[in-house]
């Protein structure tokens, strides 16, 4: 039988690295005309346009999926805490 082990705080960093990265990404602005002119050229222009419209729409894809991946790492992390919690509950004994 092998055994399990669950570095808690571990879990915890991860939660806490998913969570800080899904909020840069819903704060994040699109910026696609703020850099309108800076290129010059036509064609880098409209490559970094597209770009720009293209990331708005995989950013928002990749955030439900940081936010799916944090959500299911904090129900592991609740869940952990609840069996560890019951198996150290069933281990104490009574003293007389």
């Amino acid at each position: 039988m092998a055994d399990l082990i669950v570095d808690g705080e571990a879990l915890k960093t991860s939660i806490d690295a998913l969570a800080r990265v899904r909020d840069e990404l819903d704060h994040q602005a699109s910026g696609k005309d703020e850099n309108k002119d800076i290129f010059g050229q036509a064609t880098v222009n409209k490559a970094m346009h597209d770009f720009s419209g293209n990331w708005k729409i995989h950013r928002g894809k990749i955030k439900d999926n940081v936010s799916k991946l944090h959500d299911k790492l904090q129900q592991m992390h609740d869940e952990w805490d609840k069996a560890d919690a019951s198996i150290a509950d069933g281990l104490k004994t009574e003293t007389v």
